[in-house]
């Protein structure tokens, strides 16, 4: 039996899509499960947040972390598999996605302000695209 939410709060959410369950102070703890943008035939665009880092702990399940550097103006994709329960920290203003098998279950742990007004969001163009869906190990 858990006690009352002024002393543990729970938060769980195993619908296929992206929501917040705990949001404590400056952070917010989510959920990721299975939707439409991290099929993996599905990658089209990565995000970058500009004021936090964002932590990912897959629990379940299969994924794949991609990140993109920018370099020389040239946009290098790193696509690898990640491991249970393991900690992945994508730093601040680092482009990244990920995605992931039917049954897998993301953590994921960033500041509660994360929003679309202070993240960016960048279409990749095909050659990338199919550069990244050649790597992914799902």
């Amino acid at each position: 039996m858990i006690p009352s939410s002024d002393l543990v709060e729970a938060g769980s959410c195993f619908e296929q899509k992206f929501m917040p369950v705990i949001t404590t102070g400056e952070w917010r703890v989510a959920v990721l499960r299975q939707c439409g943008k991290v099929y993996p035939h599905c990658i089209q665009q990565v995000e970058r947040h500009n004021e936090t880092d964002e932590v990912f702990i897959l629990t379940v399940g299969k994924a794949d972390m991609i990140i993109v550097e920018e370099k020389n103006g040239q946009l290098i994709p790193f696509v690898n598999p990640m491991e249970l329960n393991v900690a992945y920290n994508v730093k601040r203003s680092v482009w990244h996605h990920v995605v992931l098998s039917e049954d897998a279950h993301i953590f994921l742990f960033e500041k509660a302000d994360t929003t679309t007004e202070n993240s960016d969001y960048m279409t990749l163009d095909d050659g990338i695209q199919d550069k990244i869906r050649e790597k992914i190990s799902i």
